[in-house]
């Protein structure tokens, strides 16, 4: 990617000076590099710099991950400014963080630091680099074991806890948050029917799933009205703020010096929407399991989940009888269950996806139907069909595809 040329000495030095609250800054020099491969992000750019400057008397240096609007025109631009992308996660970084850290008493257990955001004159944020701190991203093609899935329900759990809280103090700090990733305009739209259409036109070559191909083909429009009405909020519904985005490029863990999990973050604060929790629960198990996961464990990661919460809301004094029961959390899991199959029939074909490929790209999925282009590839390749082969059934036992 270009590094644009608004990145300037001012503009790095500003932020160092608004987060360290220091006015005698002065940035020496950066060293700006892409932040991550092409084809492992739709919505937004980003690089990493390096920022040289001095502070009380001493040189020092310090990495950021910068995240800007692309401006660029086309898809991925017109996506951020419908679905208010920047404005979203300015507004988590600058309000909606600093009231679910004040309520858990701890500070940056669950993201990064922000150092700085601007919307005016270009869509910028600027976080800490959380790869200094012995965080990364885990290969997207191989999924989440047993063991880092819980590990990502309990952070989802505490999240998920601190925001009922949160809403019962100041109902105003959700406003923002009423539509995610799969937000009711034409251009989600489209993106969604090309997804269907991908997995259709697969199912027809994979012996045995053409079942699914022709119900979901049956379908019609159906389809998508029932995945866009599975993220509705319910009048009198237990609701949470919902990263919106858990796929695997969105988690970062840290590990032990013998290997052991050590702790995890959320990145990505663009999707969020408040909802019923079963959104990011069906969205995190289609997009970010391993198979073997999505074969024995999802009753399991859904138990692990609710006990999770239910702890955190009685640390945090919630009346649980506000709580729904296990059994009513899992009739309205169920009841979502075509947002889960709208995740794998858009999202999982991203993830599992070659690397490398240039021509990964929201427009790519939506316009380009030949059999060298992105969206034959996305829903052909033998990583994605393996997982389809056992989310399928699944989805079908809810009776969603009749």
């Amino acid at each position: 990617m270009k590094v644009p040329i608004w990145f300037t000495k001012d503009l790095f030095q500003n932020a160092l000076k608004t987060f360290y609250k220091n006015p005698d800054i002065e940035v020496s020099s950066l060293n700006t590099q892409d932040a991550i491969p092409a084809g492992e992000n739709y919505t937004s750019d980003l690089f990493r710099t390096t920022i040289y400057f001095r502070k009380n008397g001493r040189t020092e240096s310090i990495s950021v991950i910068v995240k800007c609007g692309n401006e660029e025109g086309g898809v991925k631009e017109d996506l951020a400014k419908k679905l208010n992308l920047f404005e979203k996660e300015s507004e988590m970084f600058g309000k909606t963080f600093p009231a679910i850290y004040e309520i858990l008493g701890e500070h940056y257990t669950l993201s990064s630091k922000c150092l700085y955001t601007s919307l005016n004159p270009h869509s910028i944020i600027i976080l800490e680099d959380l790869t200094t701190l012995g965080f990364n991203v885990l290969p997207r093609h191989i999924g989440f074991d047993l063991e880092h899935c819980f590990l990502v329900v309990e952070k989802m759990a505490l999240m998920h806890a601190a925001s009922v809280i949160m809403y019962e103090k100041d109902p105003s700090l959700l406003k923002m948050y009423s539509e995610g990733l799969y937000g009711n305009n034409d251009l989600t739209r489209q993106w969604v029917a090309a997804g269907y259409k991908g997995l259709i036109d697969a199912c027809s070559r994979w012996p045995g799933f053409e079942k699914y191909g022709y119900k979901l083909q049956a379908l019609g429009e159906q389809a998508l009205e029932r995945g866009f009405n599975a993220q509705k909020r319910k009048l009198g519904g237990f609701n949470v703020l919902n990263h919106g985005d858990l796929w695997v490029n969105n988690m970062m863990f840290s590990y032990f010096p013998d290997g052991k999990l050590k702790d995890m973050r959320f990145i990505d604060f663009q999707m969020n929407i408040y909802t019923s929790p079963a959104i990011d629960l069906h969205y995190f198990i289609a997009t970010s399991t391993k198979i073997q996961v999505k074969l024995d464990h999802i009753e399991i990661i859904l138990d692990h989940y609710y006990a999770q919460l239910i702890a955190n809301l009685a640390k945090m004094q919630y009346s649980l009888e506000r709580v729904p029961t296990r059994e009513q959390f899992k009739t309205d899991y169920n009841y979502r269950a075509f947002y889960g199959l709208m995740g794998a029939a858009t999202v999982l074909a991203f993830v599992k996806a070659a690397e490398g490929r240039t021509d990964a790209s929201f427009e790519n999925i939506i316009k380009d139907e030949s059999k060298e282009g992105f969206r034959y590839h996305a829903y052909n390749n033998e990583r994605y069909r393996k997982h389809m082969e056992h989310l399928l059934p699944y989805y079908d036992s809810f009776g969603i595809l009749d």
